[in-house]
């Protein structure tokens, strides 16, 4: 069983460690495209999710493990990044699933193809293709996630 993690609404004390995440996983994507991650030191979570309700996966000893981003207006989840030691704790799924308190799935999000790791664990949680399409970073998929992640591994 994965070890519960305390979810919440990210504060403004977060931002830090938000920010550091975000970079860290971003330049770490090798799903992303070589530029992508050379950039990665430049973004800039709090520009790139302004406007969005942040949830954040607090561990046991203080560390953020995760983090993640929604456009609550229509369900668009736009960022979800797990640190690298966290990942397959069940951090993911229980982000989802405290999202689910917030905002009623079902959801949407784009995937890139390259992102094989995430595509496997949206399809564990039952998400549908609704569309695909190519932007900046390459192949994308469009994907309508129902919600009902608790026990889900991830």
């Amino acid at each position: 069983m994965a070890p519960p993690f305390l979810i919440r609404l990210a504060a403004e004390a977060d931002a830090p460690a938000l920010q550091a995440l975000y970079r860290q996983c971003r330049s770490e994507a090798d799903w992303l495209p070589p530029l992508a991650r050379q950039r990665a030191a430049e973004a800039d979570f709090a520009a790139d999710s302004a406007g969005e309700l942040v949830l954040v996966a607090v561990a046991g000893d203080g560390a953020v493990a995760g983090l993640l981003a929604v456009w609550t207006a229509d369900g668009f989840i736009h960022h979800l990044y797990v640190a690298p030691q966290w990942r397959r704790r069940g951090v993911a799924p229980q982000l989802l699933a405290a999202l689910a308190q917030r905002v009623a799935p079902p959801w949407r999000l784009k995937c890139l193809c390259a992102n094989r790791t995430a595509l496997a664990f949206y399809a564990r949680g039952g998400s549908r293709q609704l569309g695909a399409g190519i932007g900046g970073d390459g192949a994308y998929l469009e994907l309508e996630l129902p919600g009902g992640w608790v026990g889900s591994a991830g």
